[in-house]
């Protein structure tokens, strides 16, 4: 029975995606709010079946922040999406991702930001774009790793993420992950949903990066690692 339940939510989850991506990218054309954005995420993990625990070490007000999280699935974007819906959040995206029909489309009207990684002029145009979109009164999600990790691992962090809360002078907050590999693992399309799967997702204390200059790129990297690294110790114990 199990396994019977794993291909029916992988089939509606297919199902799901391929009527409610052009429709979702079309209505976001139309009416150009996040909130399209908010609804398709938490449809998706409806679908899924998937419980989400959400553990904080403070309660976090409403504000502009920027929010570094490990990457372990495609899925961690939608759990964020509804575990931070309070923060108007944006994610930073590959660039090749804005030329897919609707859902790039969808991403460009909706303010996301696209990164160019192989071209150091590029990525720091995108952090001077981030920089203004925390101006805007928009929040932020990086994964500073790059790239989503294979065995759970938290991978090295790439440097460039961590400029842009120091030229904003903007709260960084440490999230931590875990669950969403054992869904849906890098390089995989088969979701693994056969029985009700839980996800942790960790908010650490906020991180001040006010005096800091881009010297203290390094330290602040340091900071939020360790803090997330701690976050998933919490997590394994809590979700498994």
């Amino acid at each position: 029975m199990e396994r019977l339940g794993e291909i029916l939510r992988n089939f509606f989850c297919w199902i799901y995606c391929v009527i409610t991506v052009p429709l979702f990218g079309s209505l976001v054309l139309v009416i150009r709010k996040h909130f399209w954005a908010r609804v398709w995420c938490k449809g998706l993990l409806k679908v899924l079946g998937v419980e989400i625990k959400v553990y904080k070490e403070v309660d976090l007000p409403k504000g502009i922040y920027i929010f570094m999280a490990n990457h372990q699935s495609q899925l961690d974007i939608p759990v964020l999406e509804k575990v931070l819906e309070d923060y108007n959040i944006r994610f930073l995206a590959k660039k090749s991702l804005f030329n897919i029909p609707f859902f790039g489309w969808g991403l460009k009207v909706l303010g996301y930001v696209p990164v160019e990684r192989e071209d150091p002029k590029e990525g720091f145009k995108s952090i001077l774009a981030c920089v203004e979109k925390i101006k805007e009164g928009v929040s932020l999600v990086v994964f500073p790793e790059g790239t989503r990790s294979k065995d759970g691992e938290v991978l090295p962090f790439k440097l460039g993420g961590f400029l842009i809360p120091i030229k904003a002078q903007a709260k960084v907050i440490p999230v931590a992950i875990w669950g969403t590999k054992e869904v849906l693992p890098k390089g995989s399309l088969w979701l693994r949903v056969g029985r009700k799967r839980r996800i942790g997702v960790y908010l650490g204390e906020p991180i001040d990066t006010t005096g800091l200059t881009l010297r203290d790129k390094h330290l602040l990297s340091q900071k939020v690692r360790e803090a997330i690294l701690q976050g998933i110790e919490r997590l394994k114990k809590e979700v498994e």
